[in-house]
């Protein structure tokens, strides 16, 4: 092979591998994201439940309350803030679909599942915090949710970034 046959050659390997980074791979990527979202999503739903129902059981009762006292017969010996975060995104797939339904308007059930992951989610974990740290109770609990990696297109704004949930309360022994 001559030197130009050889450039040649790294000419068009450099053309199919951009072609492969640019077309192919978010074509996989999207229609991987389409068969195997819904399994990946429903693994971690069924070891929440899991992880709730053991909490439950060890309990005997929830240990977060959104009252802001505690039952006044109650006494109190120590209080400390507990928080909790977690950080959601949907699939490109969810994505997808959640951008088609809301052309035509209506409730987006793909992100509806992202949201109520979310939510429950972080409040698993506020009680596996308290429970960690030794708090029998925590009052008060409030549940945030912001938009992290949201980003500005062309001056609109992206909705469709990764959400992020704090729950946080009282802990008291």
């Amino acid at each position: 092979m001559t030197s130009g046959e050889i450039g040649e050659l790294i000419g068009l390997v450099a053309i199919a591998v951009s072609v492969f980074l640019f077309i192919a791979f978010p074509t996989l990527a999207f229609i991987y994201s389409m068969i195997f979202a819904r399994f990946h999503q429903g693994k971690y739903q069924k070891q929440l439940l899991t992880r709730e129902k053991l909490v439950m059981q060890q309990l005997g009762k929830d240990n977060l309350s959104t009252l802001s006292t505690p039952v006044p017969e109650r006494k109190i010996t120590q209080t400390g803030l507990v928080m909790s975060n977690i950080t959601v995104s949907p699939s490109w797939w969810q994505l997808f679909l959640g951008s088609i339904r809301s052309i035509f308007g209506g409730n987006i059930v793909s992100f509806d599942k992202v949201l109520a992951y979310g939510r429950n989610e972080v409040m698993q974990r506020l009680r596996e915090q308290a429970i960690g740290d030794g708090w029998e109770e925590v009052v008060n609990v409030r549940v945030e949710t912001s938009m992290v990696m949201n980003k500005v297109r062309g001056g609109k704004q992206n909705k469709m970034g990764t959400l992020e949930f704090l729950a946080y309360g009282t802990g008291i022994r």
